[in-house]
């Protein structure tokens, strides 16, 4: 089974401790970490095009 894959996605300067705890929780926890892959801009070079990991994950988690 892959892994589903979520995009967690906030206001750039604001939240940004919420979505690295987020993606820490998911992939540190040997249980969820089989099942979710974690998708933050912050993680990726600059020149990757994020609206092309928007569509290739199956769920967004929005902090507003």
């Amino acid at each position: 089974m892959a892994a589903i894959r979520i995009f967690i996605s906030s206001v750039q300067n604001e939240f940004a401790q919420e979505r690295k705890a987020m993606r820490d929780y998911l992939l540190n926890d040997a249980l969820l970490s089989r099942f979710f892959d974690v998708f933050l801009f912050e993680d990726v070079p600059a020149s990757t095009l994020y609206l092309d990991e928007l569509t290739q994950s199956e769920l967004y988690v929005g902090i507003f």
